[in-house]
């Protein structure tokens, strides 16, 4: 691993004023480590093949040096940038986008789950720069949209991720319709064999840099598990919500669609704002989410893996995983959403009975301690006097439930009501005081779902694995755990 150079600035490259001014717009000023390794190779044309922690400014570290050196006047794709999903390539378009506005630099965002036409019109228009997923960039391809002749650089950013979907025979065929002169820069939390072959493949004499040794986490990230029942897990998370400081942000983890949909049913009567996200929401949809979240107006998002990828959100404090992630790179990738730009973020894990041999092989390959949480309140930080908590329950005003159209649903797990949860016992008794949480209540048996079209599955959708979980039913706080 090569040693970190001592930049302090990004002065000290040679990006162009109008670049420099946009990243100090963006509140940046010190580079961090990824930033350090590769602006200064790529600016001097080199390849690069770099292995970075979620959450550590990748795309900066791409982007400046690749706005600083396209030139505005050329009217043909000069940088190319793929990323796994839609939602992270909205996030790197939204950066370029300011990067570039200055220098007039042109650029398209091309992805799935949006008409194509307006997409068509923004290459014709001689966008210079085009980020998109891989998907629909080879489809504009094929029906002959979208060429690259003259392409300078080719990014693939999040490439563990598009490998894991199984995006790897498309960027094949995409990097080798580039031109072959161009810069081929790849961003990757992890390198799995088949990946690093790629990489190697199509990148010459590039620069290898990482920025951390494995997987370690980042060290503002306070870790924690808290042991659970399935009776008492919804319960538990409800708890360390409501006891936690007003403007903290929860983004909240589940492994299927379906987990999400069942939890936003047993959370949206509480009296925090909640939301949900999944591949199952139409494109607009989910964009009023994430902009919801990103603005502040929402507490708590539920989620899938769709946004464990490059979302951007400086302001979450709590990443809380609702099961054990499937392994030590899910886990990662979850848990960099908090302690972004220098912040002190909290992830927590809830580790259920039937949890024990996936959290075992887990815990064995992590190279840090997690450690246990005496109950859901003890995992957030000692209050500073004078800090505001969430408001209590007596003044709070319950949320409207949101606004949003409901995703596709499966019809057999919605005709089935939820069992009621009895009052809670345990660890956490007297954290909400004599007033029970909404989430103690059953929930309203859902009304017989219309029938809903079977929906084409796409690659920018995450996939769903494994058979559907139990449902909730309740009896108390884990004795014994």
């Amino acid at each position: 691993m090569l040693d970190v150079p001592p930049i302090e600035t990004f002065a000290e490259w040679d990006l162009g004023a109008e670049v420099q001014a946009a990243i100090a717009g963006m509140d940046i000023v010190k580079p961090t480590p990824i930033q350090a390794l590769t602006i200064g190779p790529v600016l001097e044309g080199k390849d690069a093949i770099a292995k970075a922690e979620t959450g550590t400014g990748k795309t900066l570290a791409f982007g400046a040096p690749m706005i600083a050196k396209v030139d505005a006047g050329r009217t043909t794709v000069l940088g190319l940038v793929l990323s796994p999903t839609r939602e992270l390539s909205e996030q790197v378009h939204e950066v370029l986008k300011e990067l570039g506005a200055a220098r007039g630099i042109k650029t398209a965002l091309i992805v799935g789950g949006e008409p194509m036409r307006p997409q068509v019109l923004a290459l014709q228009d001689g966008a210079q720069v085009v980020v998109g997923t891989p998907g629909r960039v080879l489809d504009l391809m094929n029906q002959g949209f979208l060429s690259f002749p003259w392409t300078e650089f080719a990014v693939l950013d999040e490439a563990d991720k598009m490998l894991e979907i199984g995006f790897i025979d498309d960027i094949a065929k995409i990097l080798a319709a580039c031109n072959e002169e161009r810069q081929t820069l790849l961003f990757s939390a992890t390198f799995p064999p088949p990946l690093l072959k790629l990489a190697r493949a199509y990148t010459k004499d590039p620069i290898e840099v990482a920025t951390a040794s494995g997987m370690a986490t980042v060290d503002n990230i306070s870790q924690f598990h808290l042991k659970v029942t399935d009776e008492n897990r919804v319960r538990g998370l409800s708890m360390m919500i409501n006891s936690s400081a007003e403007d903290d942000v929860f983004l909240v983890f589940c492994e299927r669609r379906t987990d999400v949909d069942r939890l936003m049913r047993r959370l949206e009567r509480e009296r925090f704002s909640v939301k949900a996200l999944h591949g199952g929401y139409d494109q607009a949809s989910r964009f009023r989410v994430m902009t919801a979240f990103r603005t502040g107006e929402v507490k708590v998002l539920l989620a899938t893996d769709v946004a464990s990828r490059g979302l951007d959100v400086k302001h979450v404090t709590h990443v809380v995983n609702f099961g054990v992630p499937r392994d030590i790179a899910d886990y990662t990738h979850r848990i960099g959403r908090t302690g972004r730009a220098g912040r002190d973020g909290t992830a927590v894990t809830l580790v259920g009975p039937e949890d024990g041999r996936r959290w075992s092989s887990l815990r064995a390959q992590a190279s840090y301690e997690i450690a246990e949480a005496e109950n859901p309140r003890s995992v957030h930080p000692k209050r500073k006097p004078g800090e505001k908590k969430s408001p209590s329950p007596e003044k709070a005003k319950p949320q409207a439930s949101s606004p949003e159209p409901e995703p596709p649903t499966d019809t057999g797990l919605d005709q089935v009501s939820e069992p009621t949860e009895a009052p809670t016992a345990g660890f956490g008794l007297g954290i909400m005081g004599s007033e029970p949480s909404v989430a103690d209540s059953p929930p309203e048996p859902p009304a017989t779902p219309e029938p809903q079209p079977e929906s084409e599955v796409t690659p920018d959708a995450e996939p769903e694995s494994g058979p559907e979980a139990e449902t909730d039913t309740g009896s108390g706080f884990g004795a014994g755990l």
